[in-house]
């Protein structure tokens, strides 16, 4: 394997470039994207210890994604003929592949099954000299009747930031990645890969997972059924409903602009 160094906004591969190598993350952030109909869409976020761009390598066919380093980052290049040794054969790295690859596949399904990505218009900023900088917390607002459902304080420090249903099937559970796993019984209000919170285009927003209730947002529905994957959140408050409406799972996202 040989180390690449790579600078923040620097493309690894553009969707169409034929596949040589796949890329283990040592550090950094790299994205990958696709082109729809929509636009450009965000498929991913990846960090140290996951793997991408092996699916072009393995079935030798042109890139089927775009990725690109949203900081600076440093990657391990694997040819085809390393891939068995460095991944399949071992455990720690193919447990995390696994999880990656099942979480991407459910987003490309979602984002070429839907007929709009999101009928709420983004509001457009000129772009300032200087990033903002956020503080994003969460909070579960559970009210005396939803008894055994323990409260959430979070401050998200990490996007995306994944939120569904816990697993108890510990076999199954360990290729989940959720950052937030909510206990419920029957009838369930929350599926096991429900949303998550993410920031693009200088938005951050909610976007489904495949879930098959949704999530309500300040009265707009966030769900595959509605037509409508994703939703910008508002700096200040935004009230969430994971499932119905009448669900017991009411949380609270603040984002508060620090400077």
């Amino acid at each position: 394997m040989a180390t690449v160094h790579l600078q923040r906004g620097q493309i690894i591969f553009r969707e169409g470039d034929k596949s040589q190598e796949a890329y283990f993350i040592v550090s950094g952030l790299v994205e990958i994207s696709i082109n729809t109909s929509h636009g450009v869409q965000s498929l991913a976020k990846m960090g140290p210890g996951e793997i991408f761009g092996e699916m072009g390598m393995i079935m030798d066919r042109p890139r089927s994604a775009t990725a690109n380093a949203l900081e600076a980052a440093t990657v391990e290049t694997i040819e085809d003929d390393e891939f068995e040794q460095q991944i399949i054969q071992r455990p720690d790295r193919l447990h995390v592949y696994l999880a990656t690859l099942f979480e991407r596949i459910r987003k490309t399904d979602l984002l070429l099954s839907t007929t709009t990505n999101a009928t709420v218009p983004l509001i457009t900023k000129a772009k300032p000299d200087k990033e903002p900088v956020y503080r994003v917390k969460l909070r579960s607002n559970y009210v005396a009747t939803s008894e055994g459902h323990l409260p959430v304080e979070k401050t998200i420090t990490k996007l995306p930031f994944r939120i569904g249903r816990a697993y108890f099937d510990t076999a199954v559970s360990s290729l989940a990645r959720n950052d937030l796993s909510i206990e419920e019984e029957h009838p369930y209000q929350l599926s096991r890969n429900h949303c998550e919170i993410d920031y693009e285009h200088g938005h951050f927003v909610l976007r489904d997972r495949g879930s098959k209730l949704g999530t309500w947002l300040d009265g707009y529905h966030v769900c595959v059924d509605a037509g409508s994957i994703s939703c910008p959140l508002k700096v200040g408050e935004n009230k969430l409903t994971f499932g119905n409406q009448d669900s017991p799972h009411h949380f609270t996202i603040t984002i508060e602009e620090l400077h």
